[in-house]
């Protein structure tokens, strides 16, 4: 029996799957992967995955971008990325320093020529972020999620997350995130930043930047399907709100009703009243707008309601009246 695909394994296959032609996304997307989900060690970067597509498709990059082949070592859940090639290391730690401000290699690793060369590589000074282009941005989304991120089956929540190891990328992330006017939430859980999106627009919006396309036009239909099923519980639970109403103010004039015509006599009543108890008192189940309809003259609902209203003041001042000289 076929095991079915989960809402995030679905995402994480198409967006395996997608070129990376720019030089500069491909940057991005690297150093994104580790900078959210890597361990930093002395001269080694590591990665681990549980996605085999997410491995290979950074594997890849690294490649074509570095002319660099790393290492997978295959758990039996995860899949490790290695990378402690001197050259390499150093040139995605200066990446990951000139892109999203943060160094990751111990105080000192880098000599001054080396610093010098990663400040010149970022001419801009207006912050983190600030030689990002949006299609980098977008690219260090989508690396986020392969490498991080997860989401709830649309079915039964909307709740997209992205579980950071380090600080400063979720700082980076939410950063981003803002930069394209999406609001995500921020908590700790078991030593990881981790970031949120439960609005179904925002986690739209996500699978759009990212270019996650057909998972997108699956989670719209979901969502237009689900908001139109709370839409029609709503309105059947309105109505079922009005009937209920509508039986237990029928019930309460009938009762005071047969009160009035037990102790008293029908005669009690003004005349108008009397029409409009007995009326009421012969048929029970019918709306305002049907008893209306049979009284002489005929009222409207909004009229026949006023007259029931006042019958039930007089009947309950009738009652309350006599009770008390009783």
């Amino acid at each position: 029996m076929t095991k079915q695909l989960t809402f995030s394994r679905q995402i994480k296959d198409e967006l395996s799957q997608l070129p990376c032609p720019e030089s500069c996304c491909r940057q991005a997307e690297i150093c994104a992967a580790f900078f959210g989900a890597g361990r930093f060690f002395k001269g080694t970067l590591s990665l681990s995955t549980a996605h085999v597509g997410c491995a290979r498709r950074l594997a890849n990059l690294i490649q074509q971008e570095y002319q660099c082949e790393i290492g997978w070592q295959a758990g039996r859940e995860l899949i490790n990325l290695s990378i402690d090639q001197p050259d390499l290391y150093q040139a995605i730690c200066m990446n990951i320093s000139r892109l999203f401000d943060f160094d990751p290699t111990d105080e000192g690793k880098w000599t001054p020529a080396a610093k010098e060369t990663a400040r010149i590589a970022d001419p801009n000074e207006d912050g983190p972020l600030a030689c990002l282009s949006d299609c980098c941005r977008q690219a260090a989304l989508r690396a986020l999620f392969l490498t991080c991120g997860s989401i709830s089956e649309p079915a039964a929540a909307y709740h997209l997350e992205l579980s950071l190891r380090q600080t400063r990328a979720a700082e980076m992330t939410m950063a981003i995130l803002n930069q394209f006017e999406i609001r995500a939430g921020l908590l700790k859980r078991h030593g990881y930043s981790v970031l949120y999106l439960k609005e179904g627009q925002y986690i739209s919006d996500f699978l759009l930047l990212t270019g996650a396309h057909h998972a997108l036009l699956n989670f719209e239909s979901l969502r237009v399907e689900k908001e139109m099923r709370n839409s029609v519980n709503r309105v059947v639970n309105c109505d079922s709100a009005n009937s209920q109403r509508i039986a237990n103010t029928a019930a309460r004039q009938l009762e005071l009703i047969r009160k009035i015509i037990d102790r008293y006599g029908i005669g009690l009543l003004p005349k108008d009243l009397q029409a409009a108890a007995m009326i009421r008192l012969d048929n029970p189940d019918l709306s305002l707008k049907e008893l209306g309809e049979m009284m002489q003259p005929q009222l409207g609902k909004s009229g026949m309601n006023h007259r029931l209203h006042r019958l039930e003041q007089f009947a309950a001042d009738v009652l309350s009246k006599k009770s008390l000289e009783e």
